[in-house]
């Protein structure tokens, strides 16, 4: 594994606990623009692993291409993930406001 990759990884799951932390969340976290990567579309992940669309079974993070990884974490720095939390019995999509 090359230092790049393994460095991006690290900064997306850092990024993923943080959001976690501040949205008091422990689950997916679906992004706003899929991700297309080696005939998977790429829409939700969490701090272990990231899910192709409509499929169970996760991807490895080293499974994926360095461009498809830039642009997660490209997403995640600008908030552009929300998730779907459950208030009062329904499910809610919830995300963090941009600070300006």
């Amino acid at each position: 594994m090359d230092f790049i990759r393994t460095h991006l990884i690290s900064k997306i799951k850092d990024s993923i606990k943080e959001k976690q932390k501040i949205l008091k969340f422990d689950g997916f976290f679906f992004l706003d623009s899929h991700i297309e990567d080696n005939k998977k579309t790429i829409n939700r992940l969490n701090q272990y692993c990231i899910y192709p669309k409509e499929e169970l079974i996760p991807l490895n993070w080293y499974q994926l291409k360095g461009t498809s990884l830039l642009d997660i974490y490209s997403q995640l720095k600008e908030n552009n993930v929300y998730i779907y939390k459950m208030l009062d019995g329904k499910s809610h999509k919830m995300r963090i406001k941009n600070q300006k």
